[in-house]
Formats: C-alpha cells, sequence, structure tokens
C-alpha cells in the first residue's frame, strides 16, 4: 500500500494531506483538531489516513467530519512550552516555497510541536518549518509535548550535530525541487 504525508499552508490555513493507493485525504488542523474535508466519495481507507495522522501528528486528539461529527478521540496530550534555543532540530534543510506559504498572522497558542528527550535534550520529531517561522519573528518559547521519536529520529540528529546544527536557524532553506530530491535521497539511504 502506497501512502504519503504531506503539509499544505494555504490562505492562512494549515492542512495535512494524506494519500493512500493515489486516494487524497484532506484534514484541516486547527490547534489539536483535524476535521476531515471529504473532497472525495472513496472513504476507502479513511481509517487508516486517521490513524496515519494521528502517528504522525500525536498531538491532534480530536478528529472529526466537516459536519462536526466526531470520527476519533483521543487523550488530551500534556502541552508545555520551551524556549525554542533549547530544541535540538533532526532536519539539516527545509522548503523555502513551505516557509513562505506559512502565514505570518498565525496565533503562536496554536502551534504544538512533538519534541522527545534524547540524551537529556529536547528534540524536535516533526514541525521544522514552524519552529524555523516562529524563531524568524522573534518569538521565543513554543508550545511543545513529548512525543515517541520516529525510526529516524535518532540518526538525523547525530547527522544534524554532526554537522553544526543545534538551532532551529542553522537549517539551509532550499528550493522546492531541490528540498524534494536532498529530501527523498537522504531518507533512500536509510531504507
Amino acid at each position: 500500500m502506497e501512502t504519503n504525508i504531506s503539509e499544505l499552508y494555504d490562505d492562512g490555513k494549515y492542512y495535512v494531506i494524506i494519500t493512500i493507493n493515489n486516494i487524497e485525504y484532506k484534514f484541516l488542523i486547527n490547534s489539536y483538531i483535524a476535521t476531515y474535508q471529504s473532497n472525495t466519495n472513496k472513504l476507502d481507507y479513511l481509517e487508516k489516513a486517521a490513524n496515519l495522522l494521528r502517528e504522525n501528528y500525536q498531538y491532534i486528539y480530536k478528529i472529526k467530519s466537516i459536519n462536526d461529527e466526531i470520527y476519533q478521540e483521543f487523550d488530551k496530550p500534556h502541552v508545555f512550552k520551551l524556549p525554542i534555543k533549547v530544541i535540538q532540530p533532526s532536519k539539516f534543510f527545509l522548503d523555502k516555497s513551505v516557509i513562505e506559504s506559512i502565514d505570518k498572522d498565525f496565533n503562536e497558542d496554536d502551534i504544538v510541536l512533538p519534541v522527545t528527550i534524547i540524551n537529556d535534550e529536547y528534540v524536535l520529531v516533526s514541525g521544522h518549518h514552524q519552529l524555523y517561522v516562529l524563531n524568524q519573528n522573534y518569538i521565543k518559547m513554543v508550545n511543545v509535548f513529548v512525543a515517541d521519536p520516529n525510526v529516524l529520529t535518532y540518526d538525523f540528529v547525530y547527522i544534524a550535530k554532526e554537522h553544526n546544527i543545534n538551532h532551529i536557524s542553522k537549517l539551509d532553506l532550499l528550493e522546492h525541487d531541490q528540498y524534494i530530491k536532498y529530501w527523498e535521497d537522504f531518507k533512500n539511504q536509510f531504507k
């Protein structure tokens, strides 16, 4: 089963798009709630898409339909604030087009990022683009929750530190095509 997860910032709104066997499931993310945007009649893999969403965005505690019907509900994670300067990135480069598409008039309290603890250090699991924009806007604190690291987090942190990337501001911004190529090439090294 072929799956892909991508993020989209459109008109100030943040979406997660999960594609399973060429069927797209689009979720509007608003703080801790994901709303399924039913732009397809194919519900074959909706449960799998919702499970992938929750697995990759563990702060989401409610998944609902566009009609406010609850599809899945989970325990709300414990969220706390951390200074951005103490968060170790687990990526090495960012997509410039994603950075440019993030609405700069966001409510910083709506952003909640997953971190894990490795060797007594807070490590960002995902949300690097959002953290970069927060830092560029001189925001000092960010909402986080402790999440399980994904399979490659340990390797990625090691490589980031090897390249002296110890703060979100040290990540390189790449053009979209270059970012996709580098990221795919990099992930393929760990298959």
